[in-house]
């Protein structure tokens, strides 16, 4: 192990390019910088006492880490390219430092990794001695291996995962809630007679009425899905593109709108049955992409808008959002009941709830869960599963779960 005077021996300019070049390692993963970011890492370095290991840890990471959930994979990113002098050597070849390597559980360990590898485009990199922890990858399609997939968070997710969840999203069998209509179908042991049969018959028979029994024959029950697109729900939004695109195409009973800082309906652009080249035109449509998020702004508009539209008829409306208000003076409550008042029922589908020390502190999340009929989570391909089943059979789904997380929005 190099000792820590000589821990980050290397001249200024090749620690400034090692460090562009770590800078672009985390944004081939997924993390969002730029060169700003790289700029204020070097000068953070050079700012520091470099013969302190933990100092220049810290120093990066207040530079580059931008999201708590990015943490993690800071961590690993830095562990591997900080570490192993045989790491990425055939892109550069610099004298690497040595520092000591945090703790990691192996679950998060493999799923950094994966996410590494895909932005390296080449294999692991192997351990150098016992001392490196050894990290091996089951690429087999073992009955565990999707299993584990069908739990895991979409955000987390390599690329060839995210493949692999998108083809089993394009696979599901999406059976959409009935509604009774006001026609009859002819049933002989139906409780109600069907006047309009009754006397078309009658007018055949001479004017003898014979009760003609039925049943209110049943209908598609339509779907309306309002998708946040905002930076805050990028690493999901993607995903849930692929879901409703497979709904629309399986059900012509879809309206389908996506917001940010404005509302856009993408109906239309999702009737394609090419999945790319309906993503090509939805990210045309929509000039908000990745930004701020006005809930309140972009509900409003669709209840003037849209609502007479798209809601006649009482249908489920699926409100996919994190619920995180750019402006917390505004009063979401009025606008998110109108629209629960419009829908046969409201959904909540939040991938915060993937949390399990999540808590409605926010305003506005209190203001969304008052008004909605059931909050669910939507971070992985089980809570799709789940979400189907809920939409296919609502009795099965318990709506007095809803008044838990009221009373606990109350709290705050």
């Amino acid at each position: 192990m190099t000792s820590s005077k000589k821990l980050f021996d290397e001249t200024p300019s090749k620690l400034a390019e090692n460090i562009v070049l770590f800078t672009r390692l985390l944004r081939a993963t997924g993390m969002r910088l730029g060169t700003a970011s790289a700029i204020d890492a070097t000068k953070a370095a050079t700012v520091i006492e470099l013969a302190n290991k933990r100092f220049f840890f810290h120093a990066l990471q207040a530079t580059l880490v931008k999201r708590p959930e990015d943490n993690t994979l800071f961590e690993q990113a830095f562990i591997l390219f900080w570490q192993n002098p045989k790491f990425q050597e055939r892109i550069r070849n610099l004298l690497i430092p040595q520092i000591n390597k945090p703790e990691q559980n192996e679950q998060s360990n493999e799923e950094i990794l994966r996410r590494l590898q895909d932005a390296l485009g080449n294999k692991p990199p192997k351990p150098m001695d016992d001392d490196i922890d050894k990290i091996e990858i089951d690429a087999s399609t073992t009955a565990s291996e999707r299993a584990y997939l069908k739990n895991k968070d979409f955000q987390m997710m390599s690329t060839e995962e995210i493949r692999d969840a998108v083809i089993a999203i394009q696979a599901l069998k999406l059976k959409m809630p009935q509604r009774l209509t006001y026609r009859f179908a002819p049933d002989t042991l139906g409780r109600k007679i069907n006047i309009r049969h009754s006397l078309r018959q009658a007018r055949k028979s001479s004017g003898l009425v014979i009760p003609k029994r039925g049943k209110r024959k049943q209908e598609d029950r339509a779907i309306v899905i309002l998708l946040d697109i905002s930076g805050s729900m990028e690493n999901y939004t993607r995903i849930m593109l692929h879901f409703i695109h497979a709904l629309s195409q399986q059900h012509t009973h879809v309206q389908s709108f996506i917001f940010g800082t404005k509302l856009t309906n993408i109906t239309n652009h999702l009737k394609n049955k090419d999945i790319d080249l309906s993503l090509q035109e939805v990210s045309k449509a929509a000039e908000d992409w990745s930004g701020g998020t006005r809930i309140k702004d972009s509900i409003e508009e669709f209840n003037q808008t849209w609502s007479r539209r798209v809601l006649s008829g009482s249908p489920y409306v699926l409100l996919i959002t994190d619920g995180l208000e750019q402006n917390h003076d505004v009063n979401l409550a009025s606008v998110v009941k109108k629209l629960q008042m419009c829908s046969k029922r409201l959904l909540w589908l939040n991938p915060l709830l993937r949390f399990k020390e999540f808590s409605p502190k926010s305003t506005s999340i209190k203001q969304i869960i008052a008004n909605v009929d059931a909050f669910l989570p939507i971070h992985s391909l089980t809570s799709i599963n789940e979400l189907v089943t809920i939409i296919a059979s609502p009795k099965l789904h318990n709506d007095n779960h809803i008044s838990n997380w009221k009373r606990e929005a109350r709290k705050y």
